[in-house]
């Protein structure tokens, strides 16, 4: 169980803490004056490039340098650029600084859950895929509850506390994946590589995940407001909504891997990508509280478990030896889709207003992946 935890540890850092409590600090950080809302718009771009670099470049850095040392490294990196955030030296200074955890979080991303999944047999796989993503959803949880409350220390004294709760976890890790990952041979980068097992699949997998992608943009960027002013519930409102987003990351990779162990990877990535479309859709047609509530706690359940799903299946579907090379595919698709459907669902709202139609397009997008997804069952073997 080692390696799984420091896998938790590492994820909560480089995801759950870098990624997802910038979007928690970006009020404050507009209050205060340290950047504007659209040069944080900007600072959330130089993060989605770093991740979209960083899913590109892991696995062929892993054949020339240990995973041990790659994940030690992206995780002194984030530390340091939490604490180097503290600072307020400009608009291209934090770029610099939130850049480099979005290259780190992907690295850590395509390669720590891979490694450990290699040593794992395959009846106990999506336990402990479960648990390993537990820690994006712990993070994306911390981030809706306790960073806005470090906030109102100020942003200095938020950047810096997540600094020091970032070294604290890569020192309590550090020897784990010297044991776990240091043991695992580098890849020569001349050795011959092994076919995918099912490459059709894997490809169709690969789209569905970049569905999955763009589907939940509108609720991880515009949900509060959603509920807040279009709805016209008030920012208090608004931030519950985010809470319980939260609370549902947290359970989400725990509850989804007691499903994919009874039923398998495939089916529960079919089953999951229909219920987080549902749930995406729900808020069209249905805005009391309870509705609400259901909507962001089951998104924000799906965010951290379709992508731990997703990771599991993905090597069922490569195959020995292809895992890191099919996840690190998977991963560079959801980056670069996200990235793009943030700005193309900005632009939309920009020119009809409507918040509905992003939102019936994000279920729309959810539920061809499902139809994806259902297609990789044919011909499916076991693991």
């Amino acid at each position: 169980m080692a390696g799984p935890a420091a896998c938790f540890g590492a994820l909560l850092v480089v995801i759950g803490f870098a990624r997802f409590g910038y979007t928690a600090l970006v009020p404050a950080l507009v209050q205060e004056g340290w950047t504007t809302p659209t040069g944080a718009g900007y600072l959330a771009s130089a993060n989605f490039s770093g991740y979209l670099l960083g899913a590109l470049t892991a696995v062929p850095i892993a054949r020339w340098v240990p995973v041990a040392a790659m994940v030690r490294l992206a995780l002194v990196v984030t530390a340091l650029a939490f604490a180097a955030s503290a600072f307020d030296f400009g608009l291209i200074w934090l770029a610099v600084w939130r850049f480099l955890p979005g290259f780190t979080g992907s690295v850590v991303m395509v390669l720590a859950p891979m490694t450990i999944l290699a040593a794992v047999p395959p009846a106990r796989r999506a336990g402990m895929v479960g648990l390993m993503f537990t820690g994006i959803g712990l993070g994306i949880a911390l981030s809706g509850t306790l960073v806005p409350m470090l906030a109102g220390l100020g942003v200095a004294a938020a950047w810096m506390i997540l600094a020091v709760a970032s070294a604290a976890i890569a020192v309590a890790t550090w020897r784990i994946w010297g044991q776990v990952a240091g043991a695992v041979p580098v890849a020569s980068a001349a050795a011959p590589a092994e076919p995918m097992r099912r490459p059709v699949a894997v490809a169709l997998l690969f789209v569905a995940y970049a569905l999955d992608a763009a589907g939940f943009v509108p609720h991880t960027v515009y949900w509060v407001d959603y509920v807040a002013r279009e709805l016209g519930l008030g920012y208090g409102v608004g931030g519950t909504q985010w809470i319980l987003f939260g609370i549902g990351a947290a359970i989400g990779p725990l509850a989804v891997a007691r499903v994919a162990a009874w039923i398998g990877f495939g089916p529960a990535v079919v089953l999951f990508f229909l219920l987080k479309a549902a749930a995406v859709l729900l808020p069209v047609f249905m805005t009391g509280l309870p509705a609400l509530a259901v909507s962001s706690i089951l998104v924000g359940a799906l965010t951290p478990g379709i992508a731990s799903l997703t990771a599991g299946y993905s090597a069922e579907l490569a195959g020995p030896g292809r895992q890191r090379a099919a996840w690190g595919l998977m991963t560079s698709g959801f980056a670069g889709t996200q990235t793009a459907a943030a700005s193309l669902f900005a632009t939309l709202l920009g020119r009809t207003g409507d918040y509905p139609l992003m939102y019936e397009i994000g279920a729309g997008l959810l539920f061809a992946g499902a139809a994806l997804a259902l297609a990789t069952l044919v011909g499916r073997r076991p693991a």
